[in-house]
């Protein structure tokens, strides 16, 4: 049995833990809306990474001159950690997680779960989870072996280099906010890629639960969260987002309502019943494409029906003694990382006061130039051929 396997990540993340967001909430089959197209933050996830890695896996413990910890640091040294004797699944909404161990507890592995917590945060926490945008996935199996899913949303095929310029030059909000700017979604596809490729419970029995939640949940102080005053703004200019998700008089719910998400539901239903071509085709496909041309958007149905996910080999260095696997472009963050972690590994960070000046200042420097390469550099590998071997090199960070 599984032995309270729920993690609210306090020891992990900052202020929960999660994915970096791909999309905000986005609106019933009548609207998409696609506000915020936050990609992953690179600025925070090498520090987090490398603070896991340097910290969490050796528990600092106090010292005779005061603990390695100051006074104010959020995530003590001596909290207690959360433990599992045979499992644990770990998100933004307990609701998402708890979706994730009932399939353990059923039988379904680690594949399984993530492919059930997505789309219940899909419902309960759309920043975290969601099917209007896209993600990347990096897992590691039991016998050692690894692998890397890039399921990123990719351009429509009419999409060009100043869609989102005015006559002057100037970057526009059609960047961010409306249906310009809505990438051709990728989430169900990767689901589908690592379900039929790793996972063991029927696609069905994993989908269902989502549905259930999208027929209604209690809200919690984190979907609010995300309907901050720019996005009520945001989502007001679009009258089904706007009655979808600000049903009191124009505001949020409240916590504790019930939020009923009935399109989205049916929407969950097609795809539970009829995988990918349940998103990519039929009823969800034409939904889509006519509101697109309602609102001026580019993505047709061809481009839903050309889209596909991509398996990658992982960038896999080491730090410390220990072995990181992380996710290799399209995303930043795997070779970017290797690289701040090659330069840090040839200083000696145990001996210096924790954040005091010396470390912040070799912190600052690493990351100044694992991102100048990161931005020279990193790119689409369906399009750019990158020098990763030399970037990851501990050659190249000496």
């Amino acid at each position: 049995g599984i032995e309270d396997p729920v993690c609210s990540g306090d020891l992990w993340y900052p202020r929960g833990p999660g994915a970096a967001t791909t999309r905000r909430p986005t609106s019933s089959k009548h609207e998409m809306h696609m506000s915020r197209s936050l990609r992953s933050r690179p600025g925070v996830i090498p520090l987090a990474a490398l603070v896991l890695l340097a910290g969490c896996q050796r528990a600092p413990v106090a010292q005779e001159s005061g603990p390695v910890f100051p006074a104010g640091w959020a995530y003590r040294a001596d909290r207690t950690p959360v433990t599992a004797a045979n499992g644990m699944v770990v998100s933004t909404d307990d609701l998402a997680s708890r979706v994730g161990v009932d399939v353990l507890r059923g039988g379904g592995n680690a594949v399984d779960a993530a492919v059930a917590v997505q789309f219940a945060l899909a419902v309960v926490n759309p920043e975290a989870g969601n099917i209007g945008g896209g993600g990347f996935m990096v897992l590691r199996m039991a016998d050692g072996s690894t692998a890397a899913l890039d399921f990123r949303e990719k351009a429509p095929g009419a999409a060009s280099r100043d869609m989102f310029l005015d006559d002057e030059g100037n970057v526009t909000e059609r960047s961010v906010v409306g249906h310009l700017a809505a990438g051709v979604p990728g989430t169900v596809r990767g689901m589908w890629e690592a379900h039929q490729r790793f996972g063991s419970k029927p696609w069905e029995e994993l989908i269902t639960p989502a549905v259930e939640l999208a027929e209604g949940f209690p809200v919690r102080p984190l979907f609010l969260n995300s309907l901050d005053t720019e996005m009520v703004r945001a989502l007001s200019s679009f009258a089904t987002s706007a009655a979808q998700f600000l049903p009191r008089d124009g505001q949020p719910p409240n916590v504790g309502d019930t939020l009923r998400q009935l399109d989205l539901a049916e929407t969950l239903r097609r795809i539970r019943e009829e995988g990918p071509d349940g998103f990519y085709r039929g009823e969800t496909a034409d939904l889509i494409v006519a509101e697109m041309e309602r609102g001026g958007g580019i993505m047709t149905l061809q481009d839903l029906r050309a889209y596909t996910a991509a398996w990658r080999d992982p960038i896999v260095f080491a730090y410390r003694g220990h072995s990181v696997v992380s996710m290799p472009p399209s995303s930043s963050g795997g070779a970017t990382m290797a690289e701040i972690a090659n330069i840090l590994e040839g200083y000696d960070l145990g001996s210096m006061p924790w954040h005091g000046p010396e470390m912040i200042h070799l912190y600052a420097e690493a990351w100044k130039r694992a991102y100048a390469d990161r931005n020279q550099y990193l790119a689409d590998p369906d399009f750019v051929d990158m020098p990763l071997d030399r970037m990851t090199s501990t050659e190249y960070a000496a």
